[in-house]
């Protein structure tokens, strides 16, 4: 697996709500992003499979 840079801007208020969710999962930020994008693909497979 590669690693690639990502770099997102948010607002001093999305990042309050990030640091309060990192929080209360015991996450840090970077792990709750990596398991949002996992949620995204996960939604993409079950989209893209048939019924």
């Amino acid at each position: 697996m590669r690693n690639l840079k990502l770099e997102v801007r948010l607002t001093q208020y999305e990042m309050l709500q990030l640091e309060q969710e990192d929080l209360r999962r015991n996450m840090t930020k970077s792990e709750l992003i990596r398991s949002l994008i996992a949620r995204f693909r996960d939604r993409l497979i079950q989209k893209d499979s048939p019924d």
